[in-house]
């Protein structure tokens, strides 16, 4: 697909996607739709294993040895299914770096991991990705291995110096990885548009306090997104667009309870 998105916060946490294939090459995003169809793959994968219980999703890269990504990743997590979350990262960047080695991949794949891992809400990504290009927001060449790290706890709340609990009653955070030029400003402006909703009540807009307001709003803001793609409705005139098809949005909240 695409574009890939998650929302967190203290209430919960919400991942979303469209199904339109892309592949991330360096300074290249190629599109891989077949233009008579409305596509509806879904690139986000449940995963409830080991103590976590979460969604598991991908952009970047359509094929792995032969097969698509998802029927790679659920295989890969079928041979992985009572690991801890943080095993299950170590060996999936693992193996994926030797089949990139192996096998000569050139493109980029983002996985992004978010969920409850016993109790507790997190946020992981396993990629290979070494940045975007000034300009054109495409990636930049992948790096020789991926790199799997808990980003919300070793990097963003490490950082603010807070307790995790006390920062994330004050903060929402979104991550987007994908076909993202032009719009990740867009992203930007729901995100601003969302921290308004979440930090007050504004008259006329339910408030943003649960999974369940959440997953409506990330809908709205990439079905936005897709229509600005829509030769029809939007303002894009190319043969294929990047972003597309069907939109999926999913959660889950303290209770662990898959939302899909």
């Amino acid at each position: 697909m695409g574009v890939l998105t998650v929302d967190l916060t203290g209430f919960g946490v919400v991942m979303s996607a469209d199904s339109d294939p892309i592949q991330a090459l360096d300074g290249t995003t190629r599109i891989l739709v077949d233009p008579k169809r409305n596509h509806t793959r879904n690139p986000i994968l449940k995963r409830e294993a080991g103590g976590f219980a979460g969604y598991v999703g991908y952009v970047g890269t359509e094929e792995i040895e032969g097969r698509t990504t998802r029927d790679w990743l659920e295989t890969f997590g079928r041979r992985h299914a009572t690991e801890t979350l943080a095993e299950y990262a170590a060996a999936l960047g693992g193996d994926l770096t030797d089949v990139w080695q192996r096998t000569g991949l050139t493109s980029v794949l983002e996985i992004l991991i978010a969920g409850y891992d016993n109790g507790d809400v997190c946020f992981w990504f396993v990629r290979n990705s070494n940045g975007l290009n000034d300009g054109d927001g495409t990636y930049r060449a992948p790096k020789a291995v991926f790199d799997a790290a808990n980003d919300l706890d070793d990097n963003i709340v490490r950082q603010s110096g807070e307790a995790k609990e006390d920062y994330l009653r004050t903060h929402l955070l979104s991550f987007r990885q994908g076909a993202l030029y032009p719009a990740s400003r867009i992203f930007d402006l729901f995100r601003d548009i969302l921290g308004e909703l979440f930090a007050a009540q504004i008259p006329g807009f339910a408030p943003v306090a649960s999974v369940d307001d959440l997953r409506p709003f990330a809908r709205q803001r990439l079905e936005f997104i897709k229509r600005l793609y829509d030769m029809k409705h939007g303002i894009y005139r190319a043969p294929v667009a990047p972003i597309g098809g069907k939109v999926h949005v999913v959660g889950v909240a303290p209770d662990t309870v898959l939302r899909d």
